[in-house]
């Protein structure tokens, strides 16, 4: 019964050092929408009073309202990005990336 106790213990101590080393080295997770060039998470920018043609029409297509579309903005000003989730079976997401 010893030995069962010595390997338990051991295991939780090995298990408790190999996730510290793990937090160290992991890379941080990327959010959803982050941009391709410089690999920074984007800003959610407020809606613009100009939305582009394929916006306008991707939303009047499926009917729906202006405030589904989100606009993202990157940090260093690369491009913006607008996208518009998927909201049923009929229709699917959508992504127009536009250079600033």
């Amino acid at each position: 019964m010893d030995h069962v106790g010595v390997l338990l213990g051991s295991m939780a101590l090995f298990g408790i050092t190999v996730d510290g080393l793990l937090r160290k080295v992991e890379k941080k997770a990327r959010k959803f929408p982050y941009c391709r060039t410089c690999g920074l998470n984007m800003n959610t920018a407020g809606p613009s009073k100009f939305m582009p043609g394929e916006v306008s029409r991707y939303l009047e297509q499926y009917n729906l309202p202006a405030v589904a579309a989100s606009r993202f903005t990157c940090p260093k000003g690369h491009y913006q990005l607008w996208f518009i989730p998927k909201f049923g079976n009929t229709e699917r997401a959508f992504f127009l990336k536009e250079e600033l």
